[in-house]
């Protein structure tokens, strides 16, 4: 399983906006760009998908920008992946409408594990909230010092 560099991307620029929270100051996508080495423009359209996902919210104007759309404690890496890769399926069979080598509807001894892999998955980035990722970024650089 792995995710493109969409998820990666968004993370960076959802950090970069926690950070900011919940001081009510609009960040802009270019500064957010240029700070986290993100190119302007595709930042631009994750953003877009971000907004329409529930996680950001944007002002415009000249002081505009964005800005978390809730507490970075209630926005989890689950909630990024969903929204940027649509799934974390690690295989074609458990997609509804998926197809692979095996029929849904037949018996098939490998889907129950895949099934447990994708729920794994799911419950570990559902615990990675934004919040938790600052923290362990701030140990980090603290540490590094």
């Amino acid at each position: 399983m792995k995710f493109g560099i969409g998820v990666d991307y968004s993370l960076r620029a959802l950090l970069a906006l926690a950070e900011r929270y919940p001081s009510g100051v609009p960040y802009r996508v270019e500064e957010i760009a240029a700070s986290r080495g993100i190119p302007e423009n595709y930042l631009r359209r994750l953003l877009i998908d971000l907004k329409r996902g529930g996680l950001v919210v944007s002002q415009k104007g000249p002081s505009g920008g964005y800005l978390l759309a809730r507490p970075p404690s209630r926005i989890s890496m689950a909630d990024v992946v969903l929204i940027i890769e649509g799934d974390v399926t690690p295989v074609d069979c458990l997609q509804s409408g998926g197809v692979g080598l095996c029929r849904p509807e037949e018996s098939c001894p490998m889907r129950e594990v895949w099934r447990e892999v994708r729920e794994a998955v799911l419950a570990i980035l559902r615990r990675a909230t934004l919040d938790v990722l600052l923290q362990k970024s701030r140990a980090a650089f603290t540490f590094q010092i």
